[in-house]
């Protein structure tokens, strides 16, 4: 056998020797326990530009404090690589103005991240936005029984360059954006402040994906 030969058998043998790595859940969480580790009115900041209480019916609102803002709250268990999928069930309503609800990843500050959004208008979309300025990525539609609501599960993932957006009754969307790799994961809101929009969101897991 030659050199490279053993070279070769000896780098299979280590490969097949190595684990798959294991995408992790790192939380599930109805929101029927207030005590679940998100933040709840007598703690939310208004520096997150969303105010967010757990709800009566054992649901996470938030609804927006600063009008043409993203509010976003972190989820309170953290991917450490920045690869991430996040399920939730969503029931949006838009009030009078432009609202949108939804998830964020990557999310370094309010003014970059990326978001996956679902709007009052029945479109959905995945954004970058950076430096303040917002960039849609890809774009689609989803149904909507009542005009200015949104009833769905979202399904937001971000793996590497490679950003997908799923949600029930609606498109799924891809888009690939290296601009950010790391920064936080949770839930987000926008609209008008007096416009009276309010994102509610039930059942969600979040995975730290393997990175694979």
């Amino acid at each position: 056998m030659t050199c490279n030969s053993r070279l070769a058998t000896a780098a299979l043998l280590l490969g097949a020797a190595l684990p798959a790595l294991a995408d992790t859940v790192l939380l599930r969480d109805d929101f029927s326990d207030p005590r679940s580790g998100w933040p709840n009115q007598a703690a939310t900041r208004s520096g997150d530009l969303g105010f967010a209480v757990y709800t009566d019916t054992g649901g996470y609102q938030l609804t927006p404090v600063a009008d043409h803002a993203f509010g976003f709250i972190a989820a309170p268990q953290q991917p450490a690589n920045g690869d991430s999928r996040t399920e939730a069930e969503l029931f949006l309503y838009a009030g009078l103005g432009a609202g949108a609800g939804g998830i964020a990843c990557r999310f370094k500050d309010h003014g970059n991240f990326y978001g996956f959004l679902a709007f009052g208008n029945q479109r959905v979309a995945i954004i970058k936005v950076k430096d303040g300025q917002v960039t849609p990525l890809a774009q689609g539609s989803i149904k909507s029984v009542v005009p200015g609501s949104v009833d769905t599960r979202l399904t937001a993932e971000c793996r590497g360059d490679r950003l997908i957006l799923s949600a029930r009754g609606g498109s799924t969307l891809q888009a690939t954006d290296a601009d950010f790799q790391t920064g936080k994961t949770g839930l987000m809101v926008a609209g008008e402040q007096a416009a009276g929009t309010s994102a509610s969101f039930d059942n969600l897991a979040l995975t730290e994906l393997s990175g694979r």
